[in-house]
């Protein structure tokens, strides 16, 4: 004799529904949630702690500078805010720096702590996510590039490669050095991934840095033509002066792994 299963009501589908909306409202907002009256605090405190202290040990992973340049309550208090306030659009975990970045982005300064930020706090973090991307990144492999002629190459960014430009010297900044003016002058940043899987980073200059993304996603223009079109936003007096230039810039960046062939 088969026993007999009970089969859920619609109407314990919803309440079943409703208890768990409020028990992640709980775990993301504890302070403006209350804990479900049918789940018993001292479990729901465990959940709580764990969530938290996982997201919060998985950002500072991976964003380590700014969270060593964060005391303990403002990078837990910041913490708090992404998981409480951000609906990320991806289900992954290893989305959540790149849902962190939007954070900062978009969201963080509607909250009146931020006042409370470091002036960099953005940039920083960007600057670190840029660095995970290219330890990360599993594009397709890609062809390298001849430094002899140059000029008559099709030529683009390496997929392991981000041109950067920041208002702060976010390469510098550490527990010991914290800038708390905007500089005069920008920084311009190239990170990419060596043929060692080393992550690096090298400091550029607006000239450069326009080379750079001209040349990402470049599948038709060869090397000459993007160097005259650079020369003529310029408005160089002495257009070989740039042309040259770049084609010297080229070639180290070819060797580095931080230019290569399209196509």
């Amino acid at each position: 004799m088969n026993p007999t299963v009970k089969k859920s009501s619609p109407t314990d589908e919803r309440s079943f529904i409703k208890t768990q909306h409020r028990f992640t409202q709980y775990i993301r907002n504890p302070d403006s949630a209350p804990v479900p009256s049918d789940i018993e605090k001292r479990r729901a405190d465990i959940y709580r702690d764990l969530f938290f202290n996982n997201l919060q040990s998985f950002l500072a992973d991976n964003f380590p500078v700014l969270r060593k340049v964060s005391s303990n309550e403002n990078w837990n208090a910041l913490v708090r805010d992404f998981f409480s306030r951000h609906q990320s659009s991806s289900p992954y975990f290893s989305q959540i720096p790149t849902e962190f970045i939007h954070f900062l982005q978009h969201e963080r300064a509607a909250n009146e702590q931020s006042v409370d930020d470091p002036p960099f706090i953005t940039e920083l973090a960007h600057y670190e996510w840029a660095e995970l991307l290219a330890a990360t990144n599993d594009g397709a492999e890609q062809t390298r590039a001849h430094v002899d002629n140059i000029e008559q190459q099709l030529l683009t960014l390496s997929v392991n490669a981000y041109p950067l430009a920041y208002q702060y010297p976010v390469h510098n900044i550490s527990p010991e050095f914290i800038p708390s003016e905007v500089p005069d002058t920008a920084s311009y940043l190239v990170v990419y991934r060596n043929a060692d899987d080393e992550v690096v980073f090298l400091e550029t200059n607006p000239v450069t840095h326009a080379l750079l993304e001209k040349l990402a996603n470049n599948s038709q223009q060869h090397s000459h033509a993007i160097l005259t079109k650079l020369a003529a936003e310029m408005h160089h007096p002495n257009p070989d002066v740039v042309i040259q230039g770049g084609l010297s810039i080229l070639r180290d960046f070819i060797e580095r792994g931080i230019i290569v062939a399209a196509g």
